[in-house]
Formats: C-alpha cells, sequence, structure tokens
C-alpha cells in the first residue's frame, strides 16, 4: 500500500536515503599530503547562489580557521593510512555545531602514497533565537542570540530570555571544544536564573574523543538554587572522572571509567534538612563499530551515522556510609543500558533497553526498566515512513518522580503530563513527506500525518486496550537547509480521540525536534 506522499503526488527528491558505505582505499600505505579546504555557508562560484543576499551573507560570516579543523583529525602526515580512521573523521566533524557537511576523500599519488583532502562546509552559526510554544493550553515565548562559531574558532556562546506561562528565566551558555587550543579539550559554563531559582554549572573534559584514544578525563561544578514550599533547597555537587581504554581498535571501543562525586543538599527554612553524599562510580561500554551513512531519518538533507554495532553500557555509583567522606546516609545506584541497531535495502531498526535502580539505607526503589524500538522506512525518496513504540515498567517510584505520559513527551493532543502512574506504554506512526529541499537556499520543508496512542497507569489497575489514549493530526516541518543541526521545528494540529474534559478538541503545539 502506497502511503501519504504518493497520494499527494509530490515529486521525488534528488537526495537518496540508500546507506552510504563508500568504497575504501588499503590500508598501510604512508600519508604523504594532507590538504584542508574550508568553505563558507554559500557558494558563491555558482550561479544559484552568486547573488546579493548570499554574498552578503558569507561576509557577514566568518569562515571556520583551518587550525580547527586540523585538531579533530585523527591521522598525521607520516603515518600508514587507515582507511576507518579516515571515515571516523568525517563522522566527528559532521557532528560540530559549525559544521553541516564533511568530505574526507583519498588518493593514490604516483610515489605510491597517499594524499588526503579535507573539505568542510560551514553551517550558518549565528542563531536569532525567536520560538513560540503552545502545548497542552500553556504559552511559552523565548528570544536571545546563540553565535556557534566565534570568530571562526569553533567555539559558541548564547543569551536566551524565555517565558513559560508565568515562570520566566535567563540563561547564558559558553563552550569551547578546544580550550586552550588544546586537541579535544572541552570547556563549558552555563547559567541559569529566574525568580527564586539560580543554576550555574562549569565543566572540564577530555572525553574518548574517537575508538583510538586511550584516555578520558574530567571535572564538573555545578550548584543549584530552588524554592521548595516554604524552604529553599540549594545542592551543590562536585565531581571528577578517569576513563582508561583496556584495548584500542578502530572496530569497537572497550572502556572502564571512574570517578567520584560530592553531593551536598540542604534545606533552609523552619526546619533544616542535611543530605551529604560522596559517590564513587564506576563505569564500562563495551560496543562493536560499524557505520551506516543515511538521510531523511531524523534530519532532512544532512548524512546522518548509525552504529549498527551491539554495546553495552554498566555503571553503578556507591555512597558508603563511611565517617571519613562525611555522608549522612548510603546508596547504591546501578543501571545498565544495551543498544544495538539494524539496517537492511530501504529499513532501519534502533532499539534501545535499559535499567536502573536504587538502594538506600536497606531498601531498593525507583527500579525503572525500558524497552525502546524505532523503524524507519524509506523506499521513496521523498518520504519516510516512521514508527516508535516504548515500555517502561516501574516499581517504588518516588511518588514526587512518576512515570509521565502527554504532549511533551510524545502522545500529541493531551496535556503536558497528563497521565501518571508507574507503568507506561507509548506507540506512534508517522507519514513524514518531504516536501521542498534548499527552499530558496535556506529552508527545508516538510509535512506529517500522525497517530498516537498510550497512556501511564499505576501497577494495581488492570489495563485493557480500551483504556489506551489516542490522537491523530498532521503537522508542518520546517529545518534550516544551512545549519549544522538540520533538526525540524515542527508544528503539529492533533485531534485527540478520547476524554478531551471541554477541552477544544483540537491542539496545536510547536516544539523543536522529531516527535521520536
Amino acid at each position: 500500500m502506497r502511503y501519504l506522499g504518493l497520494l499527494l503526488c509530490l515529486p521525488a527528491a534528488s537526495l537518496t536515503a540508500a546507506p552510504l558505505r563508500k568504497p575504501r582505499l588499503p590500508a598501510g600505505r604512508m600519508i604523504s599530503t594532507i590538504v584542508i579546504e574550508t568553505h563558507n555557508v554559500f557558494d558563491t562560484s555558482s550561479p544559484r547562489e552568486n547573488k546579493m543576499l548570499y554574498r552578503a551573507a558569507n561576509r557577514f560570516h566568518i569562515q571556520t580557521r583551518e587550525p580547527v579543523i586540523e585538531r579533530e583529525l585523527l591521522f598525521e602526515v607520516g603515518e600508514a593510512f587507515n582507511p576507518l580512521l579516515i571515515e571516523e573523521t568525517e563522522r566527528n566533524l559532521r557532528t560540530l555545531p559549525f559544521i553541516r557537511r564533511a568530505e574526507v576523500s583519498a588518493t593514490v599519488n604516483k610515489f605510491g602514497t597517499v594524499d588526503v583532502l579535507v573539505r568542510t562546509y560551514d553551517s550558518w552559526s549565528l542563531e536569532v533565537v525567536a520560538n513560540f510554544k503552545r502545548v497542552g493550553g500553556s504559552t511559552g515565548i523565548k528570544g536571545g542570540l546563540a553565535e556557534h562559531n566565534i570568530v571562526g574558532q569553533g567555539k559558541s556562546g548564547s543569551l536566551v530570555y524565555s517565558r513559560d506561562g508565568s515562570a520566566e528565566s535567563k540563561a547564558f551558555g559558553y563552550q569551547d571544544p578546544q580550550f586552550l587550543h588544546y586537541k579535544r579539550l572541552r570547556y563549558s559554563i552555563n547559567a541559569i536564573v529566574s525568580p527564586g531559582n539560580r543554576n550555574y554549572s562549569m565543566e572540564l573534559t577530555r572525553p574518548f574523543y574517537a575508538s583510538i584514544a586511550r584516555m578520558s578525563a574530567g571535572a564538573t561544578l555545578n550548584y543549584t538554587e530552588a524554592p521548595l514550599g516554604t524552604y529553599t533547597r540549594r545542592i551543590t555537587e562536585a565531581g571528577a572522572n578517569y576513563g582508561l581504554a583496556v584495548a584500542t581498535s578502530t572496530e569497537r571501543t572497550r572502556h572502564v571509567k571512574f570517578g567520584f562525586l560530592a553531593h551536598r543538599a540542604e534545606s533552609t527554612g523552619p526546619s533544616q534538612d542535611l543530605e551529604q553524599l560522596g559517590f564513587l562510580q564506576l563505569g564500562a561500554d563495551w560496543e562493536e563499530l560499524d557505520f551506516v551513512t543515511l538521510r531523511r531519518i531524523q534530519r532532512f538533507t544532512r548524512d546522518e551515522d548509525y552504529n549498527l554495532g551491539f554495546g553495552i553500557f554498566p555503571a553503578v555509583a556507591w555512597a558508603p556510609p563511611a565517617r571519613l567522606l562525611g555522608t549522612t546516609g548510603s546508596q547504591v545506584l546501578p543501571s545498565v543500558t544495551v543498544r544495538k541497531n539494524f539496517a537492511w535495502e530501504d529499513n532501519l531498526v534502533l532499539f534501545n533497553t535499559g535499567y536502573r535502580s536504587k538502594y538506600s539505607n536497606g531498601g531498593n526503589s525507583n527500579r525503572v526498566a525500558s524497552l525502546d524500538a524505532a523503524y524507519f522506512m524509506y523506499r521513496f525518496n521523498n518520504q519516510t515512513l516512521a514508527a516508535h513504540a516504548g515500555v517502561d515498567l516501574g516499581w517504588r517510584l518516588d511518588p514526587a518522580a512518576p512515570l509521565f505520559l502527554g504532549e511533551i513527551n510524545g502522545l500529541r493532543g493531551y496535556g503536558l503530563s497528563e497521565f501518571s502512574g508507574n507503568r507506561r506504554f507509548l506507540f506512534n506512526i508517522e507519514d513524514r513527506v518531504y516536501v521542498h529541499d534548499d527552499l530558496f537556499r535556506l529552508l527545508d520543508v516538510g509535512a506529517v500525518a500522525f497517530y498516537d496512542t498510550g497512556y501511564s497507569w499505576p501497577a494495581s489497575k488492570t489495563v485493557d486496550p480500551s483504556d489506551l489514549k489516542s490522537s491523530v493530526g498532521v503537522g508542518l516541518r520546517l529545518a534550516s537547509s544551512r545549519s549544522a543541526g538540520n533538526s525540524p521545528v515542527r508544528v503539529d494540529l492533533a485531534y485527540p480521540l478520547n476524554d478531551h474534559y471541554g477541552r477544544t478538541r483540537w491542539s496545536l503545539s510547536i516544539l523543536a525536534g522529531q516527535a521520536f
């Protein structure tokens, strides 16, 4: 059965969604040259983009400096050529917020050595934040400025004002992915201030930036102050972490991670309450690396990299009741995540499952087991059929933090978090139609038709299919074709099929990103 896009008789897009696996040059030859070419947002050598508006935009935008790209390379002149590191470099460059496209190619020259050419294409990095959101009867606005490539050095900063209902806030952020010009040393500071609320955070970290990275390290500091009834709750956290690669390989990652987090929370008011914990953290990851490159999954016209390899990520945090650490209680926080993706012909399946719990003072609580799967069929170039299903099972959850379900997390047409309990089910299906790519060299335009159904309920309640809450609707998708993210703004008009309780039957929501 052909679906919505064919009924609309839209022309096929020029971009293919088939998996991209490039032919690989054999490994072993020496790299003799590396040439880096950075390109501006618009290609004014092309008659279609050699217009006054695009030329002015290029002059206003400061092009990414070559040393910024050079510091991201996973190979050097004089090293043996490894095609897997070429591909990994290309993927890493695509994740940078100021790069919308990256291409790394290699050729054998007449001397039998390898010449590598790195091409990057800048995204439009100055963002005017001007958002309007209406979800579940609540209205929100946001305005400000964000620059993702300050003076071409890859640094980013933002200053944003927002109001959600009667609550307003101001946020400042600054990130530097190459702090003091060191390779892959990342630094960030953030501040969010609103009446009665404050949050300040700082982080300095060197992550596992690639499969060949041998270690990671970092430090974090966070302070939060928020009202809690007639009290004020202040939380201070400081931590340090270190990771070590058991072995390095371009085919899999095997890491162990260690850390310590000091947590102090106190309430000020008529009755003071102090919680002080010192967490010892241990984690690991084991993941096979087998990437495919697709389009038309979460984005419009950008390459998207998906790892098909099996991965498992266990972790545990332990706060021992040790007087040496000055703790006021004992906690153990175990968790594990398992991930496996599949791709064949015109199909992609993303599969995640996980478990987390909290052992505190001899009791086991906040146990949550989750299973999440998403399916995408991109047989036709101008559309994608997408489906998602998720199940969450909770035991002894904190009464203040049940499993919510509503418009904000996937069930469109209902309240923000209208349903709650310790069991949750959600199913979505969408036909995503890509109407126009790169309209006016600025905008990607799409449309969707969708159906959502799900529910959240207490374990003590017997639930049958008639209890599920469902909705249908249509939506508009708009994405900047010259941004690196290329993630759409979604405007959805949903019609709830159950229990509207006197509300207007049609519900409008304007949010960022795909629904799933």
